[in-house]
């Protein structure tokens, strides 16, 4: 690599640690700075303290048997179904610097796979103190995360440059191609498992499944990430596997410097729109449909809703906007089926039998941190705001019609997750009314979360995402954010306990005590109406818009 590049490399990495430094210069980036800092540093002791589950644990045996198969999941994943631009992105700063002056294009390539590679040590880091508990010793599970971060990012900068190589019409031949081979392997691996499908169940026919000659050929090459993530030894284990992940991501960078495709202006092109999107990301957050494809097509059309005094047209546009970031929806949904379905797989039949329990407190923490990706509210029209001000309509209307499409959207995603359950939980005959109550508590609960993030966002306006990766700021504002939620959220249960416990002591009844408890909440979720109405009111476009 040219040494002007790692003259650079080495002043991106000074001035991250500036802009972090000065970042909390002032009063209120230094307590931020500390309440973030104050979480995610006992976070990181207690993980750290944790001690090591023997052989690493039923995680540790699931991570060497299905981490092959998740590896090869994204790999066609990001074949078959990415929509987005096919090419290496370049800052704009970068593509007006770096592009015209004296270096080639595989220097250039150089150049971006040691990015890539200093990009893959936090996140191996973080990685590896999560499952911390769950292998024989930190230094092989460090070098195995890093091995396999490594090739999922260098195999995404392979398919990009192979799609620039090709071209677009060969590409889209090519993916329909692979679509074909990974249906035609998943028929093979079914033939090779054998047995009755009446017989089949979920974890057993996985087991027989990663036992098939064909399984084995296929993943091969990815199996020697998790086994070095697993070894127990220097010698043999982690260095003959950490030999084999590494030979593999070398033979990923072969492949990008044989293709020496003439990448440059296409990648001057789509930096310049994904730079677009980026910004558009932070305006509008995680879940802003301007930021999904090229043209934001809506592919399913939604009619339009009835008046309704002027809600109606402002629950459409934002379930419009939705409709453009349906692959965000995607990826909520396949969080939600993971977190709901994975404890059901998780042993024996004989000890999922009242697993479904503790699908309940789990779905209510994953609703509470997944809010933010679902912006289609004041959140998502941060720049839009003095827009929505100009609307002829009362202020709680206009915040009703904000509020209604996210919490339509949750409660729609809350509801295939109980499908999920529902078809993969044992017989139980707590199930159906566990199932009834939850689907019945989901529309007050998620329009009271909705609304607390409505009503903070106002109040403490901000961008959703942070500006630059380690902004202990952000960290701290979420964590306040959060905590805020939580007590609010507490707050409400005990009173809705409350109430619920006094009807059952009278009535003798839980399912009176539950119907009971249900307007406590709703009360408590229509109050915050007038609240983010005034918080919106009392917003100054001018002063409190976030840069």
């Amino acid at each position: 690599m040219n040494p002007a590049l790692g003259l650079l490399i080495r002043f991106q990495l000074r001035g991250w640690l500036r802009y972090l430094v000065q970042s909390v210069r002032t009063v209120k980036g230094a307590l931020l700075a500390i309440v973030g800092l104050g979480v995610l540093i006992p976070w990181i002791g207690m993980l750290i303290w944790t001690p090591r589950q023997q052989g690493g644990g039923w995680l540790g045996q699931d991570l060497r048997d299905f981490g092959p198969a998740m590896l090869l999941l994204y790999c066609v994943m990001n074949v078959v179904f990415s929509s987005g631009e096919r090419a290496i992105y370049f800052p704009p700063a970068e593509v007006n610097f770096l592009f015209p002056g004296p270096f080639s294009r595989r220097q250039l390539l150089a150049y971006k796979i040691v990015l890539t590679f200093l990009i893959s040590l936090p996140s191996a880091l973080f990685l590896s103190l999560t499952l911390h508990m769950y292998s024989s010793w930190f230094g092989a599970l460090f070098t195995g995360m890093l091995l396999a971060v490594l090739f999922m990012q260098l195999f995404t900068l392979t398919l990009n440059l192979l799609a620039i190589s090709v071209g677009a019409r060969l590409y889209t031949r090519g993916r329909k191609l692979a679509l074909l081979l990974a249906i035609l392997l998943g028929v093979v691996l079914l033939l090779q498992a054998g047995g009755s499908p009446r017989d089949w169940q979920g974890r057993e026919l996985l087991t027989q499944v990663l036992q098939t000659p064909a399984w084995k050929a296929v993943t091969w090459p990815l199996r020697s990430f998790f086994e070095a993530v697993m070894a127990e030894r220097l010698w043999p284990d982690l260095v003959q596997w950490a030999a084999l992940g590494l030979l593999v991501n070398l033979a990923m960078v072969g492949i990008l410097f044989s293709l020496d495709a003439d990448y440059l202006e296409a990648s001057a092109t789509a930096s310049a729109r994904i730079y677009a999107r980026i910004q558009r990301l932070r305006r509008g957050g995680m879940g802003s449909g301007e930021s999904l494809r090229r043209g934001g097509k809506v592919r399913v059309r939604l009619p339009m809703l009835p008046w309704l005094g002027g809600i109606g047209p402002l629950v459409w546009r934002q379930l419009t906007t939705a409709l453009r970031g349906a692959d965000r929806l995607l990826t909520l949904i396949i969080a939600l089926g993971v977190v709901f379905v994975a404890p059901m797989m998780a042993g024996p039949r004989e000890e999922r039998e009242n697993v479904f329990l503790v699908i309940v407190p789990l779905a209510l923490w994953l609703t509470l941190v997944l809010t933010t990706l679902l912006p289609f509210d004041f959140r998502g029209d941060i720049d839009r705001l003095a827009f929505l001000k100009t609307l002829p309509l009362p202020v709680w209307r206009l915040t009703l019609g904000q509020l209604l499409a996210p919490v339509l959207l949750m409660t729609s995603l809350q509801f295939v997750g109980l499908i999920l359950v529902a078809c993969t939980s044992p017989p139980n005959p707590w199930l159906l009314p566990v199932c009834v109550a939850c689907a019945f508590y989901f529309p007050p609960v998620n329009f009271l979360l909705f609304g607390l993030d409505n009503l903070l966002f106002l109040l403490f306006p901000t961008r959703l995402m942070a500006a630059s990766p380690g902004d202990f700021q952000a960290l701290g504002r979420n964590v306040l954010f959060t905590m805020a939620k939580g007590l609010v959220l507490i707050f409400v249960t005990m009173l809705a306990f409350a109430v619920g416990l006094v009807v059952y002591l009278l009535s003798d009844k839980i399912w009176l005590a539950t119907l009971a408890a249900w307007p406590v909440v709703l009360l408590c979720a229509v109050a915050l109406v007038p609240l983010v109405a005034w918080a919106f009111t009392l917003f100054d476009v001018a002063r409190d818009t976030p840069a």
